[in-house]
């Protein structure tokens, strides 16, 4: 569309002139957006502080996010052993795992927002962000050192990313498993990420479902939702099994079978859909 003139008469047919009219509401959004954004760069690490602040929690959930690989004591070096792993599990720790009375962290934290000092904007900001889980997602558009749009991997549900340096490294087709956080009228993502090749797509929606169908023998009506509440560290499990440097034209295809072993050998039976994909993951992207 054409830009509008400050002078020019309103468009929403009031008859007023722009800049009395609709501009100084336009503005005002404008600014509330932008500290909304800047807000996270503040509070996220607080939150992750306040992860690290639980550490008698910390060896349940690093078993859980890293399925057993990593001891408490490597804590430390999982930035050098994973490409931004402790920002990865200490994003998890906060948003996801859920403590004693059966709310996360961050939940916590919305219901005594004292606990952290937060401005007002923070206090705005944070409550938005109760009930953020681990997702994947699909890159579907990007507009370089702008933004992205995005697809949930699971439900396809669509979200605008704001997220400028994120949009300079992704392509169409990309798979970014990670935490969008509600801020104003798109998503940041939060923390580090892992980003994947397309190819990976269509067999981690295949995993996720595996192990969908498990949960529906205890929870006939669980949908992606309910997996992802309970149990969203799967999809860290999927990227711990992925080469980080030359593709496997059989591994996809071996982490869906063995897969399935397990889930059968655990009691369970469910389907599988055969394909043939390659997939790897990118080392040292800080989206991953």
């Amino acid at each position: 569309m054409p830009a509008i003139g400050r002078n020019d008469p309103c468009p929403c047919g009031s008859g007023k002139k722009y800049k009395h009219c609709h501009l100084p509401r336009e503005e005002a959004a404008r600014a509330e957006q932008l500290l909304l954004r800047r807000a996270v760069d503040t509070l996220l690490p607080r939150v992750i502080d306040a992860a690290r602040a639980i550490p008698e929690v910390v060896p349940d959930a690093l078993q859980r996010y890293w399925n057993g690989k990593y001891a408490p004591t490597q804590l430390g070096e999982l930035d050098e052993l994973e490409d931004r792993g402790a920002d990865r599990f200490l994003t998890w720790l906060a948003f996801d795992y859920r403590l004693d009375d059966g709310h996360t962290l961050v939940e916590r934290l919305v219901a005594d927002p004292a606990a952290l000092d937060l401005s007002e904007t923070e206090q705005k900001l944070l409550p938005r962000w109760a009930g953020v889980t681990l997702r994947a997602y699909v890159v579907r558009a990007v507009r370089k050192g702008q933004d992205i749009q995005v697809e949930d991997l699971l439900d396809e549900h669509p979200y605008a990313v704001a997220d400028s340096a994120a949009s300079r490294r992704l392509e169409v087709g990309d798979v970014i498993v990670g935490h969008l956080l509600p801020a104003g009228d798109a998503q940041v993502i939060g923390g580090a990420a892992a980003h994947l090749t397309p190819d990976t797509a269509e067999k981690l929606r295949e995993f996720a479902r595996l192990h969908l169908e498990a949960l529906r023998r205890d929870q006939p009506d669980a949908g992606w939702d309910d997996l992802l509440r309970s149990q969203s560290e799967l999809l860290n499990h999927f990227v711990m099994q992925l080469p980080v440097e030359a593709p496997d034209p059989s591994l996809l295809e071996n982490i869906i079978l063995q897969t399935r072993v397990a889930l059968k050998l655990a009691g369970e039976s469910v389907g599988l859909v055969e394909r043939n994909e390659t997939g790897s993951r990118d080392e040292g992207d800080d989206t991953r």
